[in-house]
């Protein structure tokens, strides 16, 4: 009955006229619909990749800034790390057995690289270009030291050298050396050993990002400590995958050391946001790196892998202010501190530095940024602490506590 009202009604012209342009202005709103659907959408689109863009620009102007704050370390530093590796092999009576021994295994790879360095240093054109440099040949430096320190220790024959072995060959796989581990950083095109050995990309899946010769430092500390018999746990603030932490708990597995602990610090969250209480950290970006989020069940997982997950690791989750002045800590032998900021490194000094055993190690490994650097200088004015800093790779420095 409608259907045949309908077609009458449509016989009639003025009708029938009235319903096309019904129909014509209901197709061009549904139309309009759609075009303001995909603008809809393309809006969207536009705003996501413009977000990305500035994420990107923001880790870019961080690491510039770090550039530009390594570009001003002291040009004397060098000469100065020279001289005293010079004083350190004259008064080691073994060293010529040593090198003897050694010089087919490392002299000519650390000659090639002195000399890869030699010609950055004089192809450098900017100050950023001459601290990169200067870095990667403090790594070197780094390293050969450890080695001069391990023949002055007294060896335990086979078990030594295995342990020396496994070690070496851990530190590859924890800095993603030994499988050429790309860089998921922006600022960093391919893999660079060079670059990789003192700190300067973001790993892929590596599990530390500090590089070979703070690692190696890292290690070579601890066994010190184990050597001169310096009471105390070892304990990281600041542990992003966890690999620096892996290390130390091989180091002690390697020496069948059972009476010391590995403490793992960490919010397992990311860095806090800048606190007002720290004029230093004002602007600071780092809690808004995604990169830098790491669970404590990832950690966990790492260790596993490793085998080294077991009583003598302790982990301790929150913010540093929160945990570390509660923490179950009786003494510290070796003490690194991994956490940036101004705020971090405080409050991690304040709360562990008394625990440190006279003649144990405190290691910072972001000495190169300012508001660790103030940080730093600011607690050891206070506590009137004239212990003697020691260059690592061009960023991070050490000190021995000669005094409680």
């Amino acid at each position: 009955m409608r259907t045949a009202a309908k077609r009458l009604a449509l016989t009639i012209p003025p009708l029938r006229r009235l319903y096309e342009f019904a129909m014509f202005h209901a197709h061009g709103h549904t139309e309009s619909q759609r075009q303001l659907h995909e603008l809809q959408q393309t809006h969207s689109r536009a705003l996501e990749e413009a977000r990305r863009q500035h994420e990107k620009l923001e880790l870019q102007l961080y690491v510039m800034r770090s550039d530009h704050q390594r570009a001003a370390v002291r040009n004397e530093a060098l000469s100065i790390a020279l001289s005293e590796l010079e004083t350190q092999v004259a008064k080691n009576a073994s060293f010529e057995k040593f090198f003897a021994q050694m010089s087919e295994k490392i002299s000519s790879g650390f000659q090639a690289q002195q000399e890869s360095l030699n010609g950055l240093l004089d192809r450098a054109v900017s100050r950023e270009d001459q601290a990169l440099a200067q870095s990667k040949l403090f790594g070197q430096l780094a390293v050969l030291t450890s080695e001069v320190a391990r023949i002055k220790r007294p060896t335990g024959g086979t078990s030594e050298g295995l342990a020396t072995i496994y070690l070496n060959l851990l530190e590859d796989a924890l800095t993603g050396i030994l499988w050429n581990d790309a860089p998921m950083d922006p600022w960093s095109k391919s893999f660079d050993p060079s670059v990789r050995a003192i700190g300067r990309d973001w790993p892929s899946s590596a599990l530390t990002m500090i590089g070979s010769a703070r690692l190696r430092n890292f290690r070579m500390l601890i066994e010190q400590a184990i050597s001169e018999r310096i009471p105390g746990d070892i304990l990281e603030a600041g542990v992003w995958r966890g690999g620096a932490c892996i290390l130390a708990r091989a180091v002690l597995a390697a020496h069948d050391v059972r009476d010391r602990r590995v403490w793992v610090a960490d919010s397992f969250a990311g860095l806090p946001p800048p606190d007002p209480k720290y004029p230093s950290d004002a602007g600071d970006q780092h809690s808004t790196f995604t990169q830098l989020q790491v669970t404590l069940e990832e950690v966990q997982q790492s260790f596993r892998k490793y085998g080294l997950l077991d009583e003598q690791v302790c982990f301790l989750k929150g913010w540093f202010k929160d945990t570390l002045p509660r923490a179950p800590i009786e003494a510290l032998s070796v003490l690194r501190l991994d956490g940036d900021m101004y705020g971090s490194t405080i409050e991690t000094l304040e709360a562990l530095y008394a625990k440190v055993s006279v003649g144990g190690y405190v290691i910072i490994d972001d000495y190169i940024l300012e508001g660790c650097k103030q940080a730093v200088h600011d607690f050891r004015r206070a506590a009137s602490i004239e212990d003697e800093l020691q260059e690592v790779d061009g960023a991070a420095v050490y000190w021995k506590k000669t005094r409680a």
